[in-house]
């Protein structure tokens, strides 16, 4: 491994700080070292950050004592970092989503800050093995690369073009000929360690020049996907995402990767799927949901597009004493009136008696259904809803009495309940507002 090829790659980040993910394996130890190997020359500031994920009882232990002892034997900054992960499937991607959570609170979204990771050229042939069973796109086959952003953070891989050999024996030709082993690594019990341990032998030992091969072949790809995604970079328009035909005149290599983009998300092949599916059918005025990935949903009604991703907030108990509230992205105030007349669809007028001074807001469920003031006809709210054309994306709140009973449903329609009569000795208006949609008060 000769550390000069790395001079460029390290160029690039003179006066910057840097957290080396360091493990105390034979790669994040070369990467540690290859990054100290540059620090005074372009003013780095170095800092070494250890993750403990208590997953391998004493050997955890030591792993986290040796890299302290490294690091402060070379005078580098280091911090260790607690993880609690809970044993069980999806253990590597619930510890990677752990890790990548505490990033962002050190070099998240931050000027002159990233983080270099000990990934080699056997990591990323790995990978694409790995991955290519499992149908991605050519993005994702070529992971890990040199310079990647996720979630506002920039990673950095400077050993990509070394393999796990040169590396350790870098490491011995200074002085380093102990590293700490993860005994997993070497157990033929997932899908990585099969292909690292039985697929790649067999594969180099049938092709000798396979190892050259598959490393053109990658670097190949590599400027193919780099074509792709400055294609997509230049067609993502925040300002568009919310017009159908965008997303209709994009081509789906290209789609996808703008999804990418806006979402901060790698999609799913499920989702872009159904997202090709539902491009290719006519709009309607019936709202149409895509699930993207947990609470997050896309919406097409018509030629529009929403996105949905707050989390639903749970049922609400609303004492009418309690004059204002607030509930997800919405705010309701209750006040007594002279007047029977709501002036917006986000008013409504109840008797203030028969109503009650207790009231549930909670979000609509599938299948509920309101009696509709006037008509007396029991109708469902999704019907309602559609009918006086409001988007789903407004994720609009019902509000119900003591027993569950609908009374009125902000922006659509108010229930039969509690009307205001000639007998009505007290009114009481009720009214809706929401900042985000710019909706409720009159100004709807």
């Amino acid at each position: 491994m000769n550390i000069e090829l790395c001079r460029k790659f390290f160029e690039q980040w003179r006066d910057c700080t840097l957290f080396a993910g360091f493990s105390g394996g034979a790669d994040s130890t070369a990467a540690l070292l290859t990054a100290l190997y540059f620090k005074e020359e372009y003013a780095i500031d170095l800092r070494a950050v250890h993750f403990d994920h208590h997953l391998r009882g004493s050997a955890s232990d030591e792993d986290a004592l040796f890299c302290r002892r490294f690091a402060e034997a070379h005078d580098i900054p280091f911090s260790v970092i607690d993880l609690d992960i809970p044993s069980g499937n999806g253990l590597e991607e619930t510890a990677r989503l752990a890790r990548l959570d505490h990033w962002k609170r050190l070099a998240g979204s931050k000027n002159k800050c990233a983080v270099i990771l000990g990934h080699h050229r056997d990591d990323r042939i790995e990978n694409f093995f790995l991955r290519m069973v499992r149908g991605s796109n050519l993005s994702s086959l070529l992971s890990p690369r040199e310079v990647y952003s996720v979630g506002g953070v920039t990673f950095l891989r400077p050993l990509l073009n070394f393999s796990r050999g040169e590396i350790e024996a870098f490491l011995v030709e200074n002085g380093v000929d102990n590293w700490r082993k993860d005994a997993t690594n070497e157990q033929p019990d997932c899908s990585r360690n099969i292909i690292r341990l039985e697929l790649l032998p067999k594969l180099y030992a049938l092709f000798p020049g396979a190892v050259s091969g598959i490393r053109h072949c990658l670097e190949n790809l590599e400027q193919d996907a780099d074509f792709i995604e400055e294609t997509a970079q230049k067609a993502f328009v925040p300002a568009h995402v919310s017009q159908r035909s965008y997303w209709r005149s994009l081509h789906p290599a290209v789609r996808a990767r703008v999804i990418r983009l806006w979402l901060e998300k790698i999609p799913s092949r499920q989702f872009l799927l159904a997202l090709t599916e539902e491009l290719q059918k006519n709009p309607s005025s019936e709202p149409r949901i895509l699930p993207f990935s947990g609470s997050v949903q896309l919406v097409f009604q018509g030629e529009k597009v929403f996105l949905m991703q707050e989390k639903s907030p749970a049922p609400l108990l609303w004492e009418l004493s309690q004059k204002n509230i607030a509930f997800g992205d919405w705010c309701f105030e209750a006040e007594e009136s002279d007047s029977s007349v709501a002036v917006s669809k986000f008013e409504a007028v109840f008797d203030a008696e028969v109503l009650g001074d207790t009231l549930l807001l909670s979000l609509p469920q599938s299948g509920e259904e309101m009696t509709v003031f006037g008509s007396g006809k029991c109708l469902k709210l999704k019907k309602l809803r559609v009918d006086e054309k409001i988007p789903a994306c407004y994720g609009l709140p019902v509000l119900k009495n003591s027993r569950g009973t609908i009374i009125w449903y902000p922006g659509v329609r108010h229930a039969d309940f509690a009307p205001v009569t000639e007998k009505t000795r007290r009114v009481l208006r009720l009214k809706a507002f929401s900042a985000k949609f710019r909706v409720g008060f009159g100004i709807d």
